[in-house]
């Protein structure tokens, strides 16, 4: 049960922060085949879920919100509408460009669908390269194919420089 519960625990790091879950499945004494094959299905098929379910959410939500509105109490709507004014008011007076947009629009000019693909698993997460692949790259048909090598790739780097440091 406890070998269960580790290998379970080193999926769902892997289908988060990526980057870290070789050395924790290190830390928790799991050899270097095994913390390859777990990172790689925990990294793959939850690049996979996270994926589609922002696509998912993306198209659905758009057109549930008029049939939810619809349905919702007016003192929720009255709400609402008053959070509505207040965030539209803040956001006509916050400044437009902030140094985070320059770096994220600059990195998308530069790098494209390579440098989501290459930092994601490592620098990001599985789960914002997932967000920002689906929202920018859904209509590229290779981005699912790049990110899973790239997800392929980064693993094996990952347990060989971890394993080289933290394994006995």
């Amino acid at each position: 049960m406890e070998y269960i519960l580790k290998i379970v625990s080193v999926f769902i790091v892997a289908s988060l922060k990526y980057f870290w879950a070789s050395p924790y499945s290190f830390g928790l004494k799991l050899n270097e085949w095994e913390t390859l094959f777990i990172m790689e299905m925990g990294g793959i098929l939850g690049f996979m879920f996270y994926y589609y379910s922002f696509g998912f959410l993306f198209k659905e939500l758009k057109l549930l919100w008029p049939v939810v509105y619809n349905f919702t109490p007016v003192i929720f709507k009255v709400r609402f509408e008053m959070w509505l004014i207040r965030h539209r008011f803040k956001r006509f007076n916050a400044r437009k460009f902030t140094k985070r947009n320059k770096i994220i629009v600059n990195m998308r000019r530069r790098f494209g669908i390579w440098g989501l693909v290459i930092l994601s698993p490592v620098i990001l997460s599985i789960p914002v390269g997932a967000l920002l692949g689906n929202k920018y790259f859904r209509h590229n048909h290779h981005f699912i194919r790049y990110m899973i090598l790239s997800i392929f790739i980064w693993g094996v780097i990952s347990v060989a420089f971890f394993s080289t440091f933290m394994h006995h």
